[in-house]
């Protein structure tokens, strides 16, 4: 069962996003919000401290990195009332350095990552969204949920992609322990070219979650479309708040492939995405 959530705050409306949905969570399982903020003090120096050396940059880089570390201060304080305001235990973390390997090490005390689908930990990327998401997917120690800016309502349904792949398999497992799909109408999606395999795939994750006492319906598509078509159809077919589907980031040509999946439905979906590899 989730007991901490680590929520990536960047003082974005993303970030925002993804604090909300955490606050949802932790009121539902009684579970605590992490909030980390982290100061970018690589992106700070850069690379034209190299070429003209550091004394030069000494006081503009001390006068920058006071400014975003009361920039991260100010999105902390933020985070610690919201919480109070909805009575939710929270823990401020301020941390310096790589922003995906310092959500990756932090990540290894907690349950679960939640971030905005867009991020803006990097310096000099407030107003565009930079890479600490996908460096994140492809290492990630714990499930990360990928939250869009508005992530809508709850409609108490859950939809489950299921392609029978190891990292699918993983997905699947982590989200029954966090226990996020107790109370929930859950939809499994296997799609493919042979509606007969895609079934039995369909079948093995079902009847994994009923183990578990979690009730899914199967929806098995004959198709030869992209999956994330298919995935993004579905999620509107069925009104879901949350999709759950394996992650794929570490460069191999499979992976490759099916991570343009991952990819494509990052890029459009409207709901939080729960994933893992």
């Amino acid at each position: 069962m989730l007991k901490t959530m680590l929520v990536g705050l960047d003082g974005s409306v993303d970030g925002d996003a993804a604090l909300e949905l955490a606050i949802r969570w932790a009121s539902r399982l009684d579970a605590m919000v992490v909030g980390l903020g982290i100061v970018d003090e690589p992106g700070i120096h850069g690379a034209e401290e190299t070429w003209l050396g550091e004394v030069y940059f000494r006081q503009i880089n001390e006068r920058l990195t006071e400014d975003v570390r009361r920039a991260v201060d100010r999105t902390l304080e933020r985070a610690a009332i919201r919480c109070a305001e909805a009575k939710v235990a929270f823990k401020p973390l301020e941390d310096v350095g790589n922003p995906s390997e310092r959500i990756l090490v932090e990540a290894q005390r907690y349950d679960l990552i939640l971030m905005g689908q867009r991020t803006h930990f990097r310096f000099g990327w407030e107003d565009a969204a930079d890479d600490t998401l996908r460096r994140v997917l492809t290492e990630n120690p714990r499930p990360v949920v990928a939250c869009p800016r508005r992530p809508g309502p709850e409609s108490r349904n859950v939809l489950i992609a299921f392609d029978g792949s190891v990292q699918a398999a993983r997905a699947l497992q982590a989200f029954q322990a966090s226990g996020i799909g107790q109370d929930r109408q859950i939809s499994v999606l296997c799609c493919g070219t042979d509606k007969v395999e895609a079934a039995r795939t369909a079948d093995r994750a079902s009847e994994y979650l009923g183990f578990h006492g979690l009730a899914a319906k199967p929806i098995v598509l004959k198709s030869d479309r992209a999956p994330a078509r298919e995935i993004l159809g579905q999620l509107e077919e069925t009104k879901a708040e949350l999709l759950v589907m394996g992650a794929y980031g570490k460069p191999t040509l499979r992976e490759w492939i099916l991570g343009s999946t991952t990819r494509a439905v990052l890029k459009e979906c409207p709901v939080p995405v729960f994933l893992f590899h």
